[in-house]
């Protein structure tokens, strides 16, 4: 659709809201009219990316309305000043309307307006990357009103909804909103190409959680045509590097292709973040695909952009320290390698960044070990632990403020929405008496009517807590039987195998004293024999006495904490804020001892003696945990899985390593990017996890249980196991494991 008849429509669509919807009416049509229009206005330069001019039209919308008492065009001025904010990624200011927007939908009995501030917090809440806070916000959006009400803003808060359910790994229920969002463009708004692209785009990122690679091409490539349409080069550039990262490692060539689409889109919007933006972009699938030279290409050209600009010296700072890595790959010589660390520390010191300080050691203490400095290594790696410890510190005290302030936040929002429903039906109660004094019966059947429905809501909301603790106590009640039930188990398995020892060892008593009598050749022989079956048997009671102790350390403990805590809420059932608490915590706990077992089930079982179910659930298990924190992730996996071959507990072993290192990385990391490598070497599996996070001083630091572990188990087969990191720098983690 043309840009033009976009905005008429647009134009018109808010004029009908206006004209049958409002509740207050403006004294002249004319004032209506002139809002809208300024709105109308302010969507056009929204669309096209001209921020200052929409800010512009929406404040003199907000201006206007004001001084006519117009509160509808007010509303619709927060309404879509906050849309522009959210689209700067300047969420602070975004934050500001919202509330302002659900008082006058209050006030002028407006469900859209209300339902649109509802959804507009929830998208804040979503792009600062708090997905628990922002789901009840768009999900109550929808209930309260736009599920029932097709509109724009019911596709976009499907859409949004999904997006969130995605951050928390629900990939099913993402899907669901996502597919219900397309449908909803589809069949009512056709001619939103842009909106319509952006669920299809995200839908496409399911598939690709999925390892479905196609169908996610396929939804991408969906999603450029519509983008195509409606000329938005800024997200055809964005899509064309999704694109491209899906056929990496498939099909090159076409990944090569739609790289420099994004490059080409980019520099067509003539936004200096976003081509900067792509020239990274390819630098980092160039040097994943081992192709230093093209990569140092693009990581010159961005340098090139950033000196000019000189918004972004930070940065500039990083890429630099880039650039020396791939000249440093390149082997070129000590004196360029040199002056890209130099240019690098001294935008540094300019600008004291702790973390990009510590990357920028951590990169520089290798250099000089590749080139046979030790001293100097050694030199740079102290200050690179230093900045690394610097940095845990600082950022453990903030995580644990963090918790604190958003238990006593939530705690507050839950009082403050009982308060309100509660003065909302005194307020309706006076009303309605206000309004039987007057001899307005109609008006009181409406406050009535209002009464009611609020009275109901909170009855809904009750039963809902009470079904919600009702199905937690069954599922604890299932966890006990089931821990009952595994107990049993156990003992008699154990008494089994008693059995069995007993058998044998009697048996091979026997064997052994007929084979003495004949031949002495027999008896040793059958030592032999005997030696390898209790070599058998102490391997198998190994790998039993391991899961006993995980289900013992692990679970045991696990079911301990849920059954104190299900004690705690019982105790505090007069105070449901607490018992919630305690509830969500037993919750989390459950989940946990679902997923240990799954893996103890998993390991030891036939089935899944193939490599390539291994290397399936370590994709699957990597991207649910990027995903949770919107790390950007690079997975590559052997493609031949069935020529490498690791016994059982060697592969468990090779899994837990690999876990508790993703489960590191996105805890502690604070990264942003991240990348597995698994690889098979002869007789060897080598595998790297790294991340661009805070990094630690791997030298000084005390390993908590999670490293330990991950140490003591490559240590017991003589692998060999490495845990690098410097503070700013990132960590890797690499294992090299033999298959024999």
């Amino acid at each position: 659709m043309h840009p033009a008849m976009k905005k008429i429509l647009l134009l018109c669509f808010l004029f009908v809201i206006y004209r049958f919807s409002d509740a207050q009416s403006s004294p002249y049509h004319a004032d209506s009219a002139y809002v809208f229009g300024l709105i109308s206005k302010a969507e056009a330069f929204f669309t096209e990316a001209d921020y200052d001019s929409a800010l512009f039209y929406c404040d003199k919308a907000e201006e206007y309305s004001s001084k006519v008492n117009f509160r509808k065009g007010i509303a619709y001025a927060l309404i879509e000043k906050t849309d522009v904010y959210i689209d700067m990624d300047k969420l602070d200011k975004a934050a500001l309307y919202p509330s302002r927007t659900e008082t006058i939908g209050s006030q002028l009995r407006d469900s859209l307006i209300t339902a649109i501030s509802w959804m507009q917090t929830g998208q804040i809440h979503m792009y600062n990357d708090k997905p628990d806070e922002a789901i009840p916000f768009l999900s109550k959006s929808l209930q309260y009103y736009l599920d029932r009400h097709p509109t724009r803003y019911t596709a976009l808060a499907f859409n949004d909804l999904g997006y969130t359910w995605g951050l928390k790994g629900e990939l099913s229920k993402k899907a669901n909103c996502l597919i219900q969002s397309i449908s909803i463009y589809e069949t009512h708004f056709p001619g939103q190409y842009g909106e319509l692209g952006i669920a299809l785009n995200n839908l496409s990122t399911v598939y690709y959680e999925l390892n479905q690679i196609d169908k996610a091409i396929e939804y991408a490539k969906k999603s450029l045509v519509y983008r195509e349409k409606t000329g938005d080069i800024a997200r055809l550039a964005t899509g064309c590097c999704n694109i491209s990262q899906f056929y990496a490692g498939r099909n090159n060539e076409e990944a090569e292709k739609y790289l420099q689409l994004c490059v080409k889109y980019a520099a067509q919007t003539n936004q200096e973040q976003r081509i900067i933006h792509s020239y990274t972009t390819a630098s980092k699938l160039y040097a994943a695909n081992k192709k230093p030279k093209e990569a140092l290409e693009y990581e010159l050209k961005s340098i090139a952009l950033l000196d000019k600009s000189k918004k972004d010296m930070p940065m500039l700072a990083n890429r630099y320290v880039a650039a020396a890595i791939l000249s440093r790959q390149l082997s070129n010589d000590t004196v360029e390698v040199m002056s890209y660390f130099r240019k690098a520390e001294q935008l540094l010191c300019q600008y004291n960044n702790k973390t990009l300080f510590r990357d920028y050691y951590f990169q520089l203490s290798g250099f000089y070990k590749d080139n046979g400095n030790y001293e100097a290594a050694y030199d740079n790696y102290k200050k690179y632990v230093a900045y690394r410890d610097s940095l845990v510190n600082q950022n453990t005290a903030s995580a644990i403020a963090e918790i604190n302030t958003r238990y006593e936040t939530e705690k507050k929002d839950n009082e403050i929405t009982r308060l309100n429903a509660d003065q909302r039906i005194k307020l309706l109660e006076i009303e309605k008496q206000k309004a039987l004094i007057a001899g307005n019966r109609l008006e009181a059947q409406q406050k009535e009517n209002e009464i009611e429905l609020l009275s109901k809501s909170k009855e809904l909301q009750d039963v809902k807590i009470r079904q919600q603790d009702e199905e937690l106590e069954k599922q604890i009640l299932l966890a006990k039987n089931n821990e009952q039930a595994l107990k049993l188990s156990q003992q008699e398995k154990i008494l089994r195998e008693k059995e069995l020892l007993s058998q044998k060892q009697f048996r091979n008593i026997m064997i052994g004293g007929i084979i003495l009598l004949v031949l002495l050749t027999g008896v040793l022989f059958n030592r032999y024999q005997l030696k390898r079956r209790l070599q058998q048997q102490a391997v198998l009671q190994q790998m039993r006495n391991n899961i006993a102790r995980d289900l013992h350390d692990d679970i045991g403990a696990s079911l301990s904490n849920i059954n104190i805590l299900n004690e705690l809420a019982k105790r505090n059932a007069y105070n449901p804020a607490k018992s919630n608490e305690y509830l969500d915590r037993a919750g989390e706990d459950i989940q946990r001892i679902s997923e240990s077992l799954s893996d103890i089930v998993w390991n030891i079982s036939p089935r899944y003696d193939d490599m390539r179910n291994l290397f399936i659930r370590m994709k699957r298990y990597a991207a649910d945990m990027f995903d949770g924190k919107d790390i950007q992730y690079e997975i590559i996996l052997p493609e031949e899985a069935e020529k490498i071959s690791l016994p059982m507990e060697r592969r468990r072993d090779l899994y837990l390593i690999f876990k508790e290192a993703v489960n590191n990385l996105v805890k502690y990391s604070k990264a942003t990017s991240a990348r597995l490598v698994v690889e098979a070497a002869g007789d060897r599996v080598l595998m790297s996890v790294t991340d661009n996070g805070i990094g630690f001083n791997s030298s000084e630091m005390q390993y908590g249980n999670g490293i330990t572990n991950m140490k003591k188990r490559a240590e017991a087969w003589n692998d060999i196991l490495l845990v690098k990191s410097r503070p700013g720098k990132g960590t890797e983690v690499k294992l090299e494991m033999s298959t024999t």
